[in-house]
């Protein structure tokens, strides 16, 4: 499918879906408020269990509820439930168009699992489907009759769900298959449990007969359930503007906090019970404060594919600094040059279904970049002296580390960078990014690009291998730095070659990183005015 016929399709679904939801969601506000707002009529009125009087756009409004149902039907009757229906179908055409469509490549994060496409679709459709089962036969049953009761285990298998998608999707695509079922309940709520229940009604005052008030009740109660998940279903919408959320660690608990927010606030606009508006304030700071520190804290490891992405941009193979340092006088210096080999099965090119909005002026095809090798030589394996140069003194580069968020790509994808140097992060895509970084003895963080050419510039305090750098938007964007004490160290060129210069006399040992093919070393003797060599084969991992 051509790309602009994509956008249009996606600009016309997400339009109707949104229009749909507007009338759908508002009614049930409306409803829900004038239910709070009845008041027993001044003058008893047979079957009428309250009234309200409204003014609104320079009129008059006088609203009556009857109890269970009129003693006859009048001659136009209103039904709602078309909005829910087309807020559904829209929704799930989207979740197609934007998900499943394309090879899945922002449902899928190799980082979190390696599962294909189908089998990510086959996944979410049939959880959402059955998780309907589950619901609908837990408000049937004994514990459905305690409305506590059900909304405990009901909430808890929602934030569980979450949890579950999780391990298969991406951050992303966990919240929206969250809301996907819980939109599902809501509609199926209308399809299957409110609307046959009114019918029933109407049925009986045709006929005559006295309607069962269990029929309204419970599809009183189904309404109260579709009104009280709005909110938590609205934020999930809206969601994939906040990475910060989806991209947490604990997002599933991050989502869980703010649905019960959202709940929070529906109870007070229904009930006008400021109770719990407290508890749940508090709890809402707690969140977005502890956000912050609930990114992720464990390295990835991502067995992408092997081919080469457009635009092509790579660190450079040559480290060490540009003279040599006071430290090395009495020893003298000399160079290292270094191959890294692989030597087993290079995995298949993947090919990523990049969105043109993030590469208007660019043609793919784009592939992965996780795993550049030809002939057996290893790209974008990061390169450092490991052991032999000890203690550092001398202040990092003035200059800054720039990596490049350019067609929904990282580039460079590996960079390396002394402790305390700048790393600037550029947008140079008309699209929004986050950058979250990934680290175990590094601060991590989780901050918006929002706009092109927007820069973000951090430091690191601290050695490690790797930093990994992710966006969360666009799951498929992956990058990684190397911090190091000292300036010995470079990434392989496309003939898995780097080149370090002023590396003091001595024996040292040489490490290689590659996110792929694992890690390896291997020792090496400098001269002073010599030129050592050494050959990394990687063992995988």
């Amino acid at each position: 499918m051509g790309a602009l016929v994509t956008e249009g399709l996606h600009l016309v679904v997400r339009w109707m879906h949104i229009l749909a939801g507007i009338m759908w969601i508002g009614t049930s506000i409306f409803f829900n408020w004038l239910d709070s707002h009845l008041e027993k009529p001044e003058t008893p009125k047979k079957g009428v269990e309250g009234e309200l009087w409204m003014v609104h756009s320079g009129g008059f409004y006088q609203v009556e509820k009857k109890l269970v149902a009129p003693s006859e039907m009048p001659k136009t009757l209103h039904w709602f439930k078309w909005e829910a229906y087309f807020t559904w179908l829209t929704g799930m055409v989207l979740l197609g168009v934007v998900y499943y469509a394309g090879g899945g490549v922002l449902l899928l994060d190799a980082s979190v699992s390696t599962i294909t496409a189908p089998v990510g679709m086959a996944i979410g459709l049939g959880t959402i489907a059955a998780s309907w089962v589950f619901y609908d036969l837990l408000w049937l049953s004994p514990i459905g009759k305690s409305m506590l009761a059900g909304a405990v285990v009901t909430f808890a298998f929602v934030v569980a769900s979450a949890w579950f998608f999780g391990h298969f999707f991406s951050g992303r695509a966990a919240y929206i298959h969250t809301g996907a079922m819980m939109g599902t309940w809501m509609v199926a709520n209308v399809a299957m449990r409110i609307i046959p229940a009114q019918r029933a009604l109407v049925a009986a005052v045709k006929e005559g007969r006295a309607p069962d008030a269990a029929l309204g009740k419970r599809a009183k109660q189904r309404s109260r359930h579709n009104n009280y998940m709005t909110y938590p279903v609205i934020f999930i919408m809206l969601s994939n503007h906040f990475p910060a959320t989806y991209g947490s660690t604990w997002a599933w608990a991050v989502l869980g906090g703010l649905m019960l927010v959202g709940a929070a606030a529906r109870h007070y606009e229904n009930t006008g019970d400021r109770s719990p508006g407290i508890v749940f304030a508090i709890l809402a700071v707690v969140i977005l404060v502890a956000n912050s520190r609930l990114t992720a804290t464990s390295t990835s490891s991502d067995p992408g594919g092997g081919g080469q992405p457009l635009p092509l941009v790579f660190a450079s193979s040559k480290g060490g600094p540009s003279a040599a340092p006071a430290s090395a006088a009495a020893s003298g210096t000399g160079t290292v040059r270094a191959v890294v080999h692989w030597n087993g099965a290079v995995p298949a090119p993947v090919e990523l279904a990049i969105p043109s909005t993030c590469a208007p002026d660019v043609k793919g095809p784009f592939f992965s970049n996780t795993a550049l090798v030809k002939g057996g030589l290893v790209q974008n394996a990061f390169v450092w002296i490991d052991k032999g140069i000890g203690a550092w003194s001398e202040p990092p580069p003035a200059e800054e580390v720039l990596v490049d968020q350019r067609a929904c790509m990282y580039g460079p994808h590996v960079v390396g960078a002394m402790v305390g140097q700048k790393v600037t992060f550029l947008n140079s895509d008309p699209v929004f990014h986050n950058v979250r970084a990934i680290a175990m003895d590094n601060p991590t963080f989780n901050e918006a690009m929002a706009s092109k050419d927007m820069r973000l510039t951090k430091t690191f305090g601290h050695a490690e291998i790797m930093v990994n750098a992710k966006c969360d938007v666009h799951p498929w964007m992956s990058g990684f730095v190397g911090v190091v004490a000292h300036p010995y160290f470079a990434v392989s060129d496309d003939k898995g070659e780097i080149v370090l210069a002023n590396v003091p006399a001595g024996e040292l040992e040489l490490a290689a990183w590659h996110e792929v093919f694992g890690r390896a070393t291997v020792k090496v003797k400098v001269d002073a005015k010599g030129t050592a060599t050494a050959e990394l084969t990687l063992p995988g991992k």
